[in-house]
């Protein structure tokens, strides 16, 4: 550090502090929007789903103050509220993902509309700190993100609750100081591990409600005084260090002109993104050529090698986890039963099904380079038939990733189909509406409300 320079934390408190919405350009805060209506769709359908409902049995049975909306249940304390919609929001593996802030709206929608509500903030102020906290979490993915992927910290855990608290401090008007030490404090709770791509394991449901909970909080206890190391991010024992493996602060101060929300991928299939444009080049060569499952010989898919590794290991599931982390079972689920629904991947039955996991038994997922450009999220997927033809297919990207963005269309059909498990036809248009309209809502009260 050099004397008298600005420490990360500071420059990026700094610049969060002083964001505001007439900052932001229309298609951040457009963007903004798609994000939080999709956030709200998957906490919806996460209210209804079994894995998650650990988290809001605790949150139930600790009695906190009822303050804020949990979706489609009783009222808590911004951060018990924040932990299980966060929770809720990554309980299927439909949420969000972000080549930088990994799958970011699951920690931060959920403290934005708990800290939003309890404070009766706008929709201009709640859809700024959204943004801010965002950008957040998108830089100090910069520095990290590589590493953490190849040594299986996970980034909505490690990185969701600096961007939290980011939303939190903006919110109830701490200042830059303040928000400094929400940073410091925030980085005692970086953690996470991946080894549930390895065999499974539910517990990677909290990870961004834990996030989202712990970033509330730091910057409750920061308003109240606690400090934190300034340097906790280029510190010889910070999070780049300990978790990105450089102490490089270069990539932290971004593009001025450009918002990293913009690159936000809308899954619109539920499993892990690594899985998907395997799944999208299989549904494309079953279209084209029509053929039937019992004739496949065998289903090679090449994969980058982190992609391998992060969904290609597990072929019998166990649990929800295991089955969105399982590219066998999700080809296999496919072509047995001609769709990819969100339930399908939370029933037992259908994890053991001998058909599907015959299917599963001849997937080959195997580490291949890339072109060139091509994104990390791509696969090549061959189909080897009994009739001794072979057919493959290419897939950069998927549907709803950056090289083949979603559309407002499609995120709004994605939002109903899984506000439905939960809510009317009417409350799910009423949703829509509201964060349509969020930049002219007085108090964001007036959309949570809705999904209580």
């Amino acid at each position: 550090m050099e004397p008298g320079k600005p420490t990360v934390s500071e420059r990026l408190a700094g610049w969060a502090i002083g964001l505001e919405f007439d900052d932001l350009p229309r298609d951040v805060v457009d963007r903004a929007k798609w994000l939080l209506l999709d956030n709200l769709g998957v906490q919806l359908l996460g209210s209804t789903l079994p894995n998650v409902q650990p988290e809001r049995a605790l949150v139930e049975s600790m009695h906190t103050a009822p303050e804020c909306t949990v979706v489609k249940g009783v009222k808590a304390s911004a951060p018990c509220a924040a932990y299980v919609n966060g929770s809720f929001g990554h309980g299927s593996e439909f949420d969000d993902s972000h080549m930088l802030a990994w799958h970011a709206a699951s920690a931060l929608v959920p403290a934005a509309l708990a800290v939003g509500e309890q404070s009766h903030h706008s929709g201009r102020e709640v859809i700024a700190a959204l943004v801010a906290g965002h950008e957040v979490m998108s830089r100090l993915g910069a520095v990290t993100t590589g590493a953490m992927l190849k040594t299986g910290w996970h980034g909505p855990k490690v990185l969701g609750g600096f961007g939290a608290a980011t939303i939190t401090a903006k919110l109830l008007g701490l200042t830059a100081d303040q928000l400094v030490n929400a940073y410091g404090i925030t980085a005692s709770d970086s953690s996470g591990l991946m080894e549930y791509d390895q065999s499974g394991g539910e517990v990677k449901r909290l990870h961004a409600g834990s996030a989202a909970r712990s970033g509330v909080e730091s910057a409750l206890l920061a308003s109240h005084g606690l400090t934190g190391p300034r340097t906790v991010f280029e510190g010889p024992r910070g999070i780049f260090k300990i978790f990105g493996d450089n102490d490089s602060a270069a990539l932290v101060d971004g593009d001025p002109q450009r918002y990293h929300i913009l690159d936000t991928i809308f899954r619109l299939h539920p499993g892990v993104a690594t899985v998907l444009p395997a799944l999208d080049a299989l549904v494309r060569l079953q279209q084209e050529l029509d053929f039937d499952w019992h004739d496949i010989r065998e289903i090679q898919v090449g994969m980058d090698g982190f992609a391998v590794g992060h969904g290609g290991y597990i072929t019998r599931p166990t649990d929800a986890v295991s089955a969105h982390f399982s590219l066998a079972f999700a080809l296999g689920l496919r072509l047995v039963t001609g769709k990819s629904e969100p339930l399908d991947y939370l029933d037992p039955a259908r994890w053991s099904d001998p058909d599907i996991s015959r299917v599963a038994e001849l997937v080959r997922a195997e580490p291949i380079t890339l072109p060139e450009g091509a994104p990390l999220l791509s696969a090549e997927v061959t189909v080897h038939l009994g009739s001794g033809e072979s057919h493959s297919a290419t897939e950069y990207g998927f549907r709803g990733h950056t090289s083949n963005p979603a559309s407002l269309a499609d995120v709004r059909a994605k939002f109903k189909s899984n506000a439905l498990a939960a809510v009317s036809e009417e409350t799910a248009e009423a949703i829509i509406w509201a964060v349509d309209s969020l930049d002219s809502v007085d108090d964001i009260a007036e959309l949570t409300a809705l999904l209580q």
